[in-house]
């Protein structure tokens, strides 16, 4: 896998606390690891058509320290401001006026690319839990999004023991989550079940983002003509299927529950979803003839 942090750049985004444990019969000291969780604040710059600058905060996200750039490609993909990492002229921490620096990051959009300022200036603050939450809709996807995703992959198909051997392979190399219990992952696979790049985060929906985000920046995303999947550790909302449909990969799996707006999302774009993986065992939502017995 490329670009895959060592244990040690992990290690930094690991905090240690003391705590009391309480037993049966007495009280015990202990010490833990714990993921820390900072605010990110995503500034953007571009030009107008008079080519004068406009700067406006895009987003602020509780996430773990560390692919922050990663995180910042992949949200502005999926939430279609690029399409690409050349639409970008610069991308850096801002350190100038921070307290803590590295929470605040500068992106600096081509000449000729002007986001939405109505989808501006309704983000929000969010959350690592929830990611963007409400900031889109099924008809917003659709305007963004090809019409569906049989087009890259028609005819390509999946065993299901090839299902099964996913969660493992992603288990073995979630290092944050062995170290502290605290972290969701986003992994994604070829149709020949190689592990091809994992990023954990505190939050799911960051860790999605930080996996785009590597994508986009290796030049492996959005897939054209491949069966990619992706699996991630928590729940499925709709947000998730969003960013694994802009991204055009065809199979999404989870360990959690899907909602319902998930379902419908994937029904639209004939995404094949998979929730409740275990090692004998998963639910089917939707795209069956992408999974042969």
């Amino acid at each position: 896998m490329a670009d895959t942090p060592t244990i040690a750049q992990k290690i930094k985004r690991i905090d240690k606390v003391t705590y009391f444990r309480e037993q049966s019969i007495k009280r015990v000291v202990e010490h833990d690891a714990v993921l820390t969780e900072q605010p990110l604040q995503i500034n953007l710059l571009w030009y107008k058509e008079d080519l004068s600058t406009v700067s406006k905060v895009f987003a602020i996200t509780m996430r773990s320290v560390g692919d922050d750039s990663l995180l910042i490609l992949g949200l502005l993909f999926s939430e279609g401001v690029i399409k690409r990492v050349n639409d970008i002229v610069s991308i850096f921490a801002d350190n100038s006026t921070e307290s803590q620096p590295g929470n605040s990051w500068q992106v600096q959009l081509i000449e000729g690319i002007e986001p939405n300022l109505t989808s501006i200036e309704r983000f929000q603050t969010t959350y690592s839990s929830c990611g963007l939450c409400g900031a889109t809709s099924l008809k917003a996807l659709e305007l963004k999004a090809p019409a569906n995703l049989l087009q890259f992959t028609k005819g390509l198909k999946f065993n299901i023991d090839f299902i099964y051997k996913l969660a493992k392979k992603m288990c073995v190399q979630q290092q944050l989550f062995s170290l502290t219990g605290g972290a969701h992952s986003a992994a994604l696979f070829n149709q020949t079940a190689q592990l091809l790049t994992i990023h954990e985060d505190i939050g799911r929906h960051n860790a999605v983002d930080k996996l785009i985000g590597h994508g986009l920046r290796e030049d492996t995303l959005p897939a054209n003509n491949q069966l990619l999947v992706m699996l991630v550790s928590g729940r499925v909302s709709f947000e998730i299927v969003q960013k694994a449909v802009m991204a055009g990969i065809s199979i999404l799996v989870s360990v959690g529950a899907p909602s319902d707006l998930a379902i419908k999302a994937a029904q639209r774009f004939e995404l094949t979803l998979i929730g409740f993986l275990k090692e004998n065992s998963f639910n089917l939502y939707h795209g069956d003839w992408r999974i042969k017995a």
